[in-house]
């Protein structure tokens, strides 16, 4: 087995045939044009490691540039994702060796990197945590990111706040205001956000506004999720800049999204997966539903620091 550290954009199309085999349906849609976009964000170089079996791609690992926000102070950083390894290669630690490759790789970065793993697999988070203690960083968990739904439903009563689309300035007004200190902010740069909406799936900006004053932005596009009888595209919350957060405001979100892909989606639900900085007696009044999904999120550093102290992320789910 050959492991090695590749142009992250350059093998995309290794990637994706890693990642569609290695998650069966129902699975996010791993193309090619996706990874591209998502490892070509602004800010720190990329890093994708590949492991090949016979010069056949066998397993995949990477990390996206992020760029974060904590009690004031922003941060280039990564998010950490994509790990996957093809059903017929599992069973040889494969995934230990990925994490082991990357992790080792990123310690000159000196950089924070976030991390989701799916709550139900204990395998996975295992994994996860052994890679980070053996290599020596340090590692924090974050408050849990749990997915919930939501369907639009006629209501007699005007809404308490609504959410339009937003150029790129009304968002980095939103984002420069959010400033909880127990959260590990997202806080895209102008280049982040304008690339972001490149994505080569349907995507919007969204400006919040309650009592006729700005209050927020937020994020949304249109998820295309492989199922076993085709695809299903699901309007989807990515990220919430919400300074101080309302049901009314994230009702407005939900709302928003529901509409903003008319035609378009598939289903009539709203998927947003990583909702935890509202407060949880809001979720409910705003029209969110649990689901049974569920991603522990986590901050790694390979020194410590100041986002260790940090108790959430509005970080999007990766």
């Amino acid at each position: 087995m050959q492991i090695e550290h590749v142009d992250p954009v350059a093998a995309a199309e290794e990637a994706s045939l890693v990642l569609r085999e290695a998650w069966p349906p129902p699975a996010l849609h791993y193309t090619a044009d996706y990874l591209r976009w998502q490892l070509g964000f602004p800010g720190p170089a990329p890093r994708a490691v590949l492991a090949r079996d016979g010069g056949e791609p066998a397993g995949f690992i990477g990390v996206a540039p992020r760029r974060f926000r904590f009690r004031g102070v922003a941060s280039d950083g990564y998010v950490l994702s994509f790990v996957s390894v093809r059903p017929r290669f599992r069973g040889q630690g494969l995934a230990r060796r990925l994490y082991a490759e990357l992790l080792g790789g990123l310690r000159a970065s000196g950089l924070p990197i976030a991390v989701f793993v799916e709550a139900q697999s204990a395998a996975a988070r295992r994994v996860l945590l052994e890679a980070v203690d053996r290599v020596g960083f340090q590692r924090k968990a974050l408050a849990a990111c749990r997915n919930h739904g939501f369907i639009p439903r006629a209501s007699a009563e005007p809404p308490q706040a609504v959410a339009a689309p937003a150029a790129v300035e009304d968002a980095l007004a939103a984002i420069a205001a959010c400033g909880d200190e127990r959260v590990l902010w997202s806080a895209p740069d102008a280049a982040q956000l304008e690339h972001s909406l490149r994505d080569p799936r349907p995507r919007r900006l969204l400006r919040v506004e309650e009592a006729g004053r700005a209050v927020g932005a937020a994020a949304v596009f249109l998820s295309e999720i492989a199922t076993a009888q085709g695809f299903d595209r699901v309007a989807t919350v990515d990220a919430l800049y919400l300074p101080e957060p309302t049901a009314a405001q994230v009702a407005a979100v939900l709302r928003a999204a529901s509409e903003a892909f008319s035609g378009q989606a598939t289903l009539p639900v709203v998927s947003a997966p990583n909702l935890a900085i509202v407060p949880a007696d809001q979720l409910r009044p705003a029209g969110a539903r649990p689901t049974a999904a569920t991603f522990d999120a986590y901050i790694v550093h390979p020194e410590g620091g100041p986002w260790m102290d940090a108790e959430v992320t509005n970080l999007e789910v990766v």
